[in-house]
């Protein structure tokens, strides 16, 4: 029957809010209509979007469903159900027979679809040549429920195993970006505003906005170099960093109470502000080991900015500071907050470093936004930057108030982007008048002179992204699809989520549009890991994914509360997160690998899949590393012990897990030193069989684990060290720019040194011996660690520590170590500690 004929007259109206499923629906099609994208799956479960066809009064449509796995063989019944907005949220659902009924509980709707689950995809018809006239924006779902004799339908509610698979008069995937005109772009900011409004910052935590990391793409040892560089996570893709060095000369950050005699230009409002002073040192073969000074640089960086991080631009001769506003509180905790986002700004300088003997500021470069990330390819910089709109009530008036602007060297502000390059997430899963804007900047333009302006090209959505990931021809841009909460110093994902990605290529200043997708899970619980979870191979985008929603379960069973952050009080929905027959979350991990085709990213393969049903991870666990190098995949799983899996990806469309490796404790970060060899940071553990369920472990001293993958179908973990007991920390931990790798040699004499910041403990413990694992030893001192790893025999070999100059317990985000033919130089908060190796 034409779905016009039995929508036009609704027997339920919704009221209400979200309520008691087995009583009423009103409340559930209420929570689907505007949140309903939050909705997935779940591992292993697909329904794809609708594929269309006709016109809107003669509508066909159909699409496939995908039963979990781990279903297979268990009756289910299929449900298509279509909420209207032009009717008050009316909801429909169709029957066996084709004809779409009214519903008002659970126990009246009509199953679409019954049979057994199997490996095959079914494919569901939606709607048959029927007339869709006037139904603008409904959205229909389809999802199933497990018939075990009560419920199927309150089944699949409970359980959030449906999708919404298409919005009629649409045919984008909720998730797609889609060219407005700038009427249309002030309409979805002016209603984002209005959601704002009511949203407060009502989160704490210590995770900060900053530069976030990429993956790489290559595998190939480094060659040997006289000096260690910045740790970059995909070749030739550039990274801002506190420290940069070509092996003559080095430049880095430092607060100006740190500059001493040299050159000095020390004019700043605000003396004590790290990143106000720019400083050069020259590498010299001197004994014993020693920074000479050349010069340094005042930065006049605006009031409400900062210098986060340098690129050095040595073929322009130049260096290049960027900084940006802080956000007080970090991302986690205001990220629900939109006004804290309303006058972040980003600033960059081009310095003059052809001069020898003095620095000099060639141009400054500020734009309106809050740094999201920054990268480097030649003479290009791209930023990612997301601000807050306030428009006025009239938005009439709205014309250019919607518009970021620059300006250079303190003249007039200029709008950054237009409307024509500009796009949107109509169905954002975070409505908010949220502008993220990508700015491609030109190097080598407006360097000389005072007439020539740098040259800049920009694109942006209304939406949102929290990570952010670069390949040397496109960039990705990748936010959870429904709003998460932050507790108890993490955040806390809904039991089902999923994650948007946004495609964008580059060329030069050229930055285009390609597609978007989605991919079930989210990217984890810190933020510095987030980027590490995605890696391009030869066109394919390859993501890890978690679905965990809380960090560090110990417990089977815990029944996790998600509070939707809206402008109202949200309704509390609670579910038990065990794992078990009954539920789709049956792997920790999942992977998703992603090709752009005909304007979308689409999904051409997985794991765990029908065919490799097999778990990345153990129940309980959440991820840690994660890296992608080349042919093959790396992720490390942690509850009590590391399994380190190896995946081959050589095939992108039936990858598949290799080998797996268990040891103790865990990775944070995954080095490759060679193509065989990998380098493991992170932390030992020692089990503690009388928490939760007997599988919990307190993690312990910094642990460097050494990784044979010469067979990826047996890995083995060939050397560890392990720096000082529980408390003990480093640099690399929480950035992975906290570490310095410098290849040496050829042949059999082929080696790589490592320099590692560490805060240490490992005094002795109080009380009973031996120690409980749980006790945290006494903070002893800050050092520079240092390690040589024999390429040939594959062994770990420690030396001396090098001091720190800054005496005392403090953070060490900020420290550095540099690695210069036989010297170790170790960077704290604008000093530098020097020493042979």
């Amino acid at each position: 029957m034409p779905i016009r004929r039995f929508m036009s007259r609704p027997s339920a109206v919704c009221r209400g809010r979200l309520g008691c499923v087995a009583v009423l629906l009103c409340g559930v099609w209420a929570h689907w209509a505007v949140a309903a994208d939050a909705a997935s799956p779940g591992a292993l479960a697909q329904m794809s979007q609708a594929r269309s066809s006709g016109t809107a009064d003669q509508l066909t449509l159909t699409a496939q469903l995908t039963p979990a796995t781990l279903h297979a063989g268990r009756a289910f019944e299929a449900y298509v159900v279509a909420v209207v907005p032009s009717l008050g949220n009316a909801v429909f659902a169709r029957n066996a027979a084709g004809t779409w009924v009214a519903v008002r509980d659970a126990s009246t709707v009509p199953a679409a679809l019954t049979g057994t689950a199997g490996a095959e995809p079914l494919t569901v018809t939606l709607a048959h040549q029927d007339n869709t006239t006037g139904l603008g924006g409904t959205r229909i779902y389809l999802g199933y429920g497990l018939n075990s004799g009560g419920n199927a339908f309150a089944e699949m509610v409970t359980q959030r195993r449906y999708e919404q698979v298409h919005t009629v008069g649409k045919g984008l995937a909720p998730w797609v970006l889609e060219p407005v005109t700038e009427p249309q772009l002030i309409d979805l900011l002016h209603l984002g505003q209005t959601r704002d409004q009511g949203w407060t910052s009502v989160y704490t935590g210590t995770v900060t906005v900053g530069d976030i990391a990429t993956a790489p793409t290559a595998v190939a040892p480094a060659p040997a170099a006289p000096v260690s560089g910045t740790t970059l996570q995909e070749a030739g893709v550039d990274e801002a960093d506190l420290i940069k060095s070509d092996g003559q000369t080095v430049y880095s950050f430092a607060p100006a109470v740190a500059a001493q005699t040299v050159n000095r230009e020390l004019s700043t409002p605000d003396a004590n502000r790290f990143g106000n002073v720019l400083r050069r040192h020259r590498l010299n073969a001197t004994t014993p080991a020693a920074l000479q000074e050349a010069d340094s640089l005042a930065l006049t960086w605006s009031a409400d900015v900062t210098g986060t991080g340098l690129y050095l631009d040595a073929d322009r001769q130049q260096v290049v500071a960027v900084g940006e506003s802080t956000l007080g509180g970090g991302m986690y905790t205001l990220w629900f907050a939109p006004y804290a986002w309303a006058n972040g700004a980003t600033e960059v300088k081009w310095i003059d470093v052809a001069n020898p003997e003095r620095m000099a500021v060639r141009r400054s470069l500020r734009m309106q936004g809050q740094l999201i990330g920054s990268r480097r390819l030649g003479s290009t910089l791209y930023l990612v930057m997301r601000s807050q709109t306030q428009l006025p009530a009239d938005i009439t008036q709205a014309s250019t108030t919607w518009q970021p602007t620059f300006s250079v060297d303190g003249g007039a502000k200029q709008p950054l982007v237009r409307a024509d390059q500009c796009l949107a997430q109509t169905d954002n899963a975070m409505p908010s008048a949220t502008l993220i804007t990508l700015v491609a900047v030109d190097l080598g333009t407006g360097t000389t002179g005072t007439t020539t302006q740098p040259l800049t090209q920009a694109r942006c959505f209304v939406g949102g992204t929290e990570a952010f990931y670069m390949s040397e021809r496109n960039l990705y841009l990748a936010t959870t699809r429904y709003d998460y909460t932050y507790a108890s110093g993490m955040p806390r994902y809904a039991p089902r989520t999923s994650t948007d990605i946004h495609q964008f290529g580059l060329d030069g200043l050229q930055i285009s549009y390609k597609g978007s997708g989605n991919v079930m899970g989210h990217l984890g619980f810190d933020q510095n890991r987030k980027s590490f979870r995605m890696g391009e191979h030869n066109g394919h985008l390859r993501v890890l994914t978690q679905t965990e929603p809380t960090f560090g379960l110990w417990a089977t069973t815990m029944d996790v509360a998600v509070t939707p952050a809206t402008a109202t009080t949200a309704a509390t929905t609670t579910r038990s997160t065990a794992l078990s027959t009954d539920t789709d979350i049956d792997s920790p991990g999942r992977l998703s690998i992603l090709r752009e085709q005909g304007g979308e990213l689409a999904l051409v393969g997985s794991l765990p899949n029908a065919r490799r049903p097999a778990s990345l991870g153990k129940p309980g666990e959440n991820l840690y590393a994660s890296r992608f190098l080349g042919g093959r995949g790396y992720l490390v799983t942690y509850r009590l012990i590391d399994p380190l899996y190896v995946l081959d990806l050589s095939n992108p469309i039936d990858p598949a897990i290799a080998g797996e490796l268990e040891v103790s404790g865990y990775s944070d970060y995954l080095f490759p030193l060679t193509e065989s060899l990998l380098l493991g940071v992170g932390k030992d553990a020692v089990a503690d069989g009388s928490a939760g369920d007997g599988r919990f472990a307190w993690y312990q001293g910094v642990k460097l684990s050494l990784i044979d993958v010469s067979d990826p179908t047996r890995p083995s973990e060939v050397g560890r060290q392990i720096i000082g007991q529980r408390g003990t920390s480093a640099t690399v931990l929480h950035d992975h720019h906290g570490i310095a790798l410098q290849w040496r040699g050829q042949g059999a004499q082929a080696a790589v040194r490592i320099g590692l910041p560490v805060s240490l403990h490992d005094g002795v413990l109080s009380g009973s011996r031996p120690a409980a694992p749980s006790q945290w030893a006494p903070f002893s001192r800050t050092e520079m660690h240092r390690v040589e790893v024999n390429l040939g025999n594959k062994t770990l070999t420690a030396t001396t520590p090098v001091p720190a100059a800054v005496a005392g317990e403090r953070d060490i985000s900020r420290d550095r170590a540099l690695l210069w033919q036989d010297q170790s130089h170790y960077y704290q908060q604008g000093e530098w500690t020097s020493s042979g190796w």
